[in-house]
Parts: C-alpha cells; structure tokens; sequence
C-alpha cells in the first residue's frame, strides 16, 4: 500500500494464477475470490473460477513455499464443483473461505446458487476441508445447509 492506505504500489503486483484450465473458462476467463493459508510450511491459495453465474462456478487450489510464489495449480482442479459427490445436487458452488474450527478441524464456507434455474438468492453451504497425508486438500462429508428459523 502507498501511504495514503488507499492505493496500491503498482510495482509490488504480482500474478499468483491465471484462468487458463479448460474448468476455468467454462464461462468468462475469471479466477477470483481467493483465501490463503499455511499448513506444514506450504502455502494454500483457494480460489474461484468462472463468472458467479456459471453453473460451473467451481473452486480449485494452488500451493507454493511462499506466498509470493511461484504457485502450483493443483493438478486434480476443481476441488468443490457441480460434477462433485460432494456438492449434494448444488451448481455454482464458489467464492469460498476456510476457517479452522475448536476441535482442530477445518471447515470450508462457500456459495451456490438457489436452484439449478435460479442464480439469486445465493446461499452459503459448509463441508470438512481435510488435508491427505501427502499435504493435498479434499473437499468431503455431507453439505451443511442453512436452518432458516421464523421470527415468529
């Protein structure tokens, strides 16, 4: 940032990825939305790809030893999709975020679309975010759905 903490250096810009994956240009040419974390000295970088209003809005991850990089698109891309078990029947999941919960366990928070005919109103969904033995991040379990409870 420039002092002003408004602006940015525009000589401390750096790429980290680019949407150039056949997943990633299913509609638009957008890699967004991205989260970093570390774990065991490897930096994770999860991110978005595609327009929000693709049904194909999917998440994917890239790793590096630093978080200036080089980054490493993970070769089995996309980790959360439509096409996933995973997904429970939901479409455009993306846009997401992990957090690390009490017990030690991570969790991963994103985005789907309302219906497979309705992109609004967007709704968040949880699953386990789990790491394998050989540092590769997996997205499982059953869809934790939002309870809506009356005010009534």
């Amino acid at each position: 940032m420039n002092s002003d903490l408004k602006s940015v250096k525009e000589e401390t810009l750096r790429e980290c990825i680019k949407a150039d994956a056949s997943w990633e240009l299913q509609q638009a040419k957008v890699a967004e939305g991205p989260s970093l974390l570390k774990r065991n000295g490897v930096y994770y970088l999860i991110y978005s790809a595609n327009h929000f209003r693709s049904q194909d809005y999917a998440v994917g991850y890239a790793t590096a030893t630093s978080p200036l990089g080089p980054w490493k698109k993970y070769d089995g891309n996309p980790i959360l999709c439509r096409d996933k078990d995973v997904a429970a029947g939901l479409v455009g999941t993306g846009h997401g975020a992990p957090f690390l919960c009490r017990d030690g366990s991570y969790k991963y928070i994103y985005h789907a679309h309302s219906s497979v005919n309705r992109v609004e109103p967007r709704t968040s969904y949880l699953n386990d975010l789990i790491f394998g033995d050989d540092g590769v991040i997996s997205i499982v379990g059953n869809v934790i759905k939002p309870v809506v409870e009356s005010s009534e």
